[in-house]
């Protein structure tokens, strides 16, 4: 079977300095990234992969989760959360309820891609368990993009978490395939989706801008330099063995190639 619809769901627009998002590239330059997640209709279930970001975060850090996140008030700011709508907004838009979403597969736990993952408590959290296990221990400049309010519930016991490693076939029938892409972060994915008109590669964070991608120059913060240039070896083969379209999460030009809901890419 294939995914039968793909709707791209943008939650806002964070700008960063261009330096950061494509690895010292025109500093001083603004990069208007769009924070989407993407809804998958299959035959078996909705998928979502990645929950944008969190409007409530955005209007209050200092209160956000158990502990707070008041260094986030030095970059909301940037963050326009008018020029998209939460996820539960976008659903409902398109008829449906948090309920009916089956899985929530995490390309990774940074707050641009994890805010709004304890709106889907009837989902299967699809994350890859190195991600899981840093998350909650970061380091270095990691550590302000971690938000205990986006994901301290994945430690209850009745949270419903696929800590997986290697390659996550969602349905068992190639269909949505989440690979690990890591670099940007230890448990960084991507994933492969197999549409009726053709396959198609949301790369996430593996670089934050078409340039990033092409010229092996990614986000200036990333985990590892390193595996972050490995994973996108790997995904520019895997996208040319499978003839695939890749689309990069943050690129403006990149998400404007994706309709805007309710249409969607089929």
């Amino acid at each position: 079977m294939t995914v039968t619809r793909l709707y791209r769901l943008n939650t806002a627009i964070w700008t960063l300095d261009s330096s950061a998002a494509t690895q010292l590239q025109d500093p001083g330059t603004p990069y208007p990234g769009w924070c989407p997640c993407y809804l998958l209709e299959h035959p078996d279930g909705l998928v979502l992969f990645d929950t944008g970001v969190s409007h409530e975060m955005a209007a209050d850090p200092s209160a956000y989760g158990p502990n707070g996140a008041p260094h986030m008030e030095a970059f909301v700011d940037s963050l326009d959360c008018t020029a998209g709508k939460s996820p539960v907004d976008h659903l409902d838009a398109l008829g449906y309820e948090p309920s009916d979403v089956d899985f929530v597969v995490c390309s990774h736990l940074h707050t641009d891609h994890a805010g709004n993952l304890d709106a889907f408590p009837d989902a299967t959290v699809v994350v890859q368990k190195a991600e899981l296990r840093y998350a909650f221990w970061p380091d270095g400049p990691q550590r302000l993009f971690y938000l205990e309010g986006d994901f301290h519930h994945l430690r209850q016991l009745g949270t419903d978490v696929v800590a997986t490693t290697g390659e996550y076939d969602v349905f068992g029938d190639g269909s949505i395939v989440a690979v690990p892409t890591p670099g940007h972060t230890p448990g960084h994915q991507s994933l492969v989706v197999d549409l009726e008109s053709g396959p198609i590669i949301l790369a996430a964070d593996a670089a934050n801008s078409r340039a990033g991608y092409e010229n092996e120059q990614v986000a200036s913060f990333v985990w590892s330099l390193e595996a972050s240039v490995d994973s996108l070896t790997d995904l520019r083969t895997r996208a040319r063995h499978l003839d695939a379209d890749v689309i990069i999460h943050h690129d403006p030009d990149d998400q404007r190639r994706l309709p805007d809901p309710p249409d969607a890419l089929e």
